[in-house]
């Protein structure tokens, strides 16, 4: 008797089960492995009762000497695991993140993943709104996501050579650091099969970009869905931006990123080495998957979706690691592609490979199966045609409906592989693509790996060993793409690729540490240079330093469930060391504007949660390790971007001094503090005015608004004595807003129409006339000081007509005024601020200026203002004694400085790149409806000639405040067939 489940086979065997592989890669005994629940139902109705008893008595021997042997051998003296066995775990973790284009379908894939890996019984979907990581009312109701949200599983991994392999990297790399590491390879059996995949999913909107750059900062790795049919798309292409160049404000310099480029230049071929002792700190971009989704859907075109990624993701790189197979409309009229099952309990699909076609990347047209049905992929690595079944839409949510089919493509060489492997008897062209398929993507990689340079020109076909370990090289660098197909709704291709999640996506082990910035005592922040002479020490901040360096990247609120007053859980990502409960922390807020900060405070810990999308159950005596992610209750006064660390890292303690001696020589020493730059949110372009229904319920909605605004970085707050406007990134950010109000905190609200956030700038420098004198009296205290004053644009290479990214201006002290001060040239304005009191004074009072514009009174941005020169007629000593003075006439000269060269000011309005999908016989009525709009258009691409949907896009331009409720009219003028998308491009003049 004989069941095929999920992605490996099950057989019982008298009392003996086994599981063994799809591909038939890896086989493993199962008294070390783990049942699903939704099997063991099965098992037990089908007369397998007694082989499930003996099961669970062998799992639970195995579990609890599994937790003795690390309590005996993985821990050290301070109580972090032993630097061995936490090498061997780091490298069986993967912390991803699922991100796309809103409707591509990353959701789905998602639910797909964790109904494989046995965390539910059966896959959700969006429509019916029962998803794991859609848990929010609201997302349930528009079938969005809308918050981010973490889950871990476990999953098989198959190609234990590639953990051997990076073992023995690192065991090298240790030994030459003087380390001791030997590895114990009784555990490789027991636990090589299996990585823990933490998985975080995105929102796709543009309006929650925001979760999309603090998951970003936190990530190892990214899986990029694409949709099949529309290929990439505007927020594709933002998150993309995201991915390559992280939100985390790591504050470094081009200069500096090319120069660590050249550092790590001299070791290509040791990629591993290269990433553990390479001295630049950099928080790099994310290695990257592409996954090509809904190929089931009409007019779906995979070499349409490779091209795009080609043509519009700059440095992507796409390279095919597979290739689809659809199932031609003769099979289908004849019906051999209905299921059968063979005496083994397997699909029988001899009579279906018959007629059978894959479809070669470079197929741009798909004209030979435009009627055909998608039913599966060839995987190019191992040449294995994979076919999933055709299974009735109410049993596509149950994986075991869904076992597909696998056939080797390759020539069998012996019988004994026979009795393993299915040869592929079907159609020629499928293998004959294949193999032409493969062949192109090893010239693809002959460029930039040697291996398959010497492949190609010995016109050698690699083996898949080879293949395999290129492509992780290759993916690890972030010189290729690697693109797979499926159709997660389906439940096709999402075992494919999990598996090359834990194949070609880093671990912890291969990212590098992130930049820490120097607050001092002072709160003073300077970017840590390594200057040590002593490369060997393991830098402060990796995996597997022992001291505690985590950031606080998301913040939520949950009544009943926080352990503090406001109910908050704080997500933190572990960087290094461990985290318990009840452990006393430290917290760091990182200062990027240049205001006074916030000195450190401790926390405790109250608690941990489990992480499994919207179910967050309380944990018993917890810990997380490095490079896991965990949600924290108990923490009062901890916010989105704050830096965690040990309350012992104080090097003027006692315990600090206690910790220092038993890290010992091998790690770095740190002391002070050091954090992490904070995590990004971009400003806000669309603005409401927010009312409660009474008096009394107003405290109560400004209590919630702020505590939304701890949530969500991007959401502003503005209270005056008359109004309270609420400012966010569109209008459905706007609206989800007032929906929580609602459910959460039981409010009713009125919004008055939103209005777009225009700004001021410059676009020609000019300065006051010399030094510009301000004497005023207030009341009997005589104010007076000299200033002399110039403002420039912040970046005179770009034309006002360009669209810009918003900068909080910027004020600068000249070295004239530095030395007038008492100080050197080199200090820079932040410190300044903090050690004197007249340079704060002065820095207060033009950045106080630069907030009302000339024009409309609307803040200025991207401007320069230099301080040049100050004076005062008793001197500085009387700028000390009453610094306010400066401040007065910094401000007042300021302000006239710029209501004098007005026509040298001009208003900036946001404007947005959007994406039109309409009818081919109505773009003409849609392009006259965008330039009434003020839109520009930048490209309109037809439908080809063989395309049925008959569909075109527009690319265009347009200012935010003439698509306010543009949906409306959009689907009023196309007849309820038009779509669009729209995401922020920046802010550009206002020419009304």
């Amino acid at each position: 008797m004989m069941k095929y489940y999920s992605h490996y086979y099950l057989y019982l065997n008298t009392m003996t089960t086994r599981y063994n592989y799809y591909s038939s890669h890896y086989v493993a005994l199962t008294n070390r492995k783990r049942m699903h629940p939704c099997l063991v139902s099965r098992l037990l109705g089908s007369g397998g009762a007694a082989v499930c008893k003996v099961f669970n008595v062998v799992r639970r021997g195995a579990s609890s000497s599994t937790t003795t042997t690390e309590t005996t051998k993985t821990t050290t003296s301070n109580g972090s695991i032993h630097p061995n066995l936490d090498i061997h775990r780091l490298l069986h973790l993967r912390c991803v993140g699922v991100f796309a284009h809103i409707d591509a379908g990353k959701t789905t894939v998602t639910e797909r993943m964790l109904a494989l890996a046995g965390i539910v019984n059966r896959a959700g979907s969006v429509d019916t709104g029962n998803t794991v990581t859609d848990y929010l009312p609201a997302e349930r109701e528009r079938g969005i996501t809308i918050q981010s949200a973490a889950i871990s599983f476990p999953w098989k991994w198959h190609n234990r050579s590639i953990v051997q392999h990076d073992v023995a990297v690192i065991q090298r790399s240790q030994s030459d650091r003087g380390h001791v590491t030997n590895h114990h390879p009784q555990n490789d059996e027991d636990d090589d099969d299996e990585v823990t995949i933490q998985l975080i999913d995105t929102p796709g909107h543009v309006d929650f970009s925001v979760e999309v750059n603090r998951s970003v900062a936190v990530l190892d790795g990214a899986v990029l869905v694409v949709d099949s049919v529309a290929g990439v798309q505007a927020q594709t292409e933002t998150v993309w931006r995201a991915i390559a160049r992280p939100s985390m404000k790591h504050g470094i310099k081009k200069q500096e990123e090319e120069q660590g480029q050249r550092q790590g230049q001299g070791q290509k071929d040791k990629s591993m080495e290269s990433r553990t002792t390479r001295d630049f700190h950099g928080h790099e971009p994310l290695a990257c998957l592409a996954f090509v989704n809904k190929m089931d859907k009409e007019g779906c075109n995979f070499g349409y979706a490779l091209k795009t990624l080609r043509q519009r993701l700059p440095g992507a790189n796409p390279v095919a690691i597979q290739i689809p197979i659809f199932q031609t409309e003769t099979a289908a009229a004849t019906g051999s592609g209905q299921r059968s099952v063979n005496g083994n309990g397997q699909t029988d699909m001899t009579l279906l490979v018959d007629h059978l076609m894959a479809v070669p990347p470079s197929d741009l047209t798909m004209t030979s199966v435009q009627s055909g049905k998608f039913v599966g992929i060839v995987d190019l690595i191992d040449m294995r045609a994979v076919v999933w079944p055709d299974v009735a839409s109410s049993d596509v949510g149950d994986v075991e409906e869904c076992i597909p089919n696998v056939y080797n493509l390759l020539p069998i060489k012996d019988a004994n592989e026979m009795e393993d492997e299915n040869v592929w008897v079907g159609s020629q062209q499928v293998r004959e693509v294949a193999l032409a398929s493969r062949q192109d993507l090893v010239a693809s990689l002959a460029d930039l790996d040697e291996t398959m340079e010497d492949c190609f020109l010995m016109e050698r076909s690699p083996s898949a060993d080879e293949l395999r370990c290129a492509l992780r090289k290759l993916t690890m660098d972030r010189k290729i793409l690697p693109v797979m197909a499926g159709a997660a709704l389906r439940g096709k291709g999402v075992e494919p690729l999990l598996d090359a999640i834990a194949d070609l996506l880093p671990s912890p082990l291969h990212r590098q540490p992130p930049v820490l910035l120097d607050q001092g005592n002072s709160t003073k922040q300077r970017f840590i240079e390594n200057t040590s002479k002593r490369p060997s020490k393991i830098k402060f901040g990796h995996p597997l330093h022992p001291s505690l360096l985590a950031l606080a990247f998301k913040v939520i609120h949950m009544k009943n469930r926080g352990g503090s007053g406001d109910g908050r859980v704080v997500f933190v990502r572990i960087y290094s060391g461990k985290i318990s409960t009840r452990d006393t922390i430290r917290v760091i807020s990182s200062n990027m504007s240049g205001e006074q900060g916030v000195k450190p405070w401790t926390e405790r810990v109250g608690g941990m949660l489990e992480l499994a999308g919207g179910r967050f159950d309380n944990l018993k005596e917890a810990v997380c390790y490095s490079g896991g992610v965990c949600a924290l209750i108990g923490l009062k006064n901890v916010s989105t971007g704050d830096t965690i660390v040990s309350d012992s890292l104080d090097s003027k303690g006692k315990k600090g001094r206690k910790e220092q001696g038993q890290i010992g020589a091998d790690y770095e020493i740190v002391s002070g503090n050091k954090c992490l730059a904070g995590v990004g949110a971009p400003k806000p372009v669309l603005t409401v005015r927010i009312e409660a229904e009474n008096g009394e319920q107003q405290a109560k909605l400004m209590d919630a608004l702020n505590l939304l605004v701890k949530e969500d970085p991007s959401l502003k707050v503005k209270e005056t004595e008359s109004v309270t406007l609420l400012s966010g990134l569109g209008e459905l950010h706007i609206e989800v807003v007032v929906d929580r109000l609602k459910r959460e905190f039981g409010l009713s609200v009125w919004t008055g129409k939103p209005t777009v956030a225009y700004r001021e700038t410059i676009f020609e420098a000019f300065e006051t006339p010399g030094m510009v004198n301000f004497d005023r009296t207030v009341g009997t205290t005589r104010m007076q000081a000299q200033v002399h004053l110039r403002l420039e644009p912040l970046d005179e290479s770009q034309s006002v007509e360009d669209c810009m990214i918003l900068q909080e201006p910027i004020v600068v002290l000249s070295q004239h005024v530095k030395e007038y001060l008492g100080f050197h040239a080199d200090v820079e304005e932040r410190e300044l601020g903090q050690r004197c009191e007249i340079a704060q004074a002065i820095l207060l009072g033009c950045k106080g200026a630069l907030k009302r514009g000339p024009i409309s009174s609307n803040a200025i941005s991207n401007v320069k203002c230099i301080v040049q020169e100050i004076h005062s007629e008793g001197g500085i000593s009387s700028l000390k004694s009453l610094p306010g003075a400066i401040r007065a006439a910094s401000s007042n000269i300021l302000m006239s400085l710029l209501n004098e060269n007005k026509p040298c000011c001009s208003v900036l309005e946001p404007n947005m790149s959007i994406e039109i999908n309409v009818p081919a016989d109505m773009v003409g009525t849609v392009l006259s409806d965008l330039t009434t709009r003020r839109g520009t258009v930048g490209d309109v691409v037809m439908a080809e000639e063989n395309d049925a949907s008959n569909k075109a896009l527009i690319y265009g331009q347009v200012p935010l405040a003439e698509i306010l409720g543009y949906a409306n009219n959009l689907r009023s003028i196309t007849n309820g067939e038009g779509v669009f998308s729209a995401e922020y491009k920046g802010h550009s003049a206002c020419n009304q």
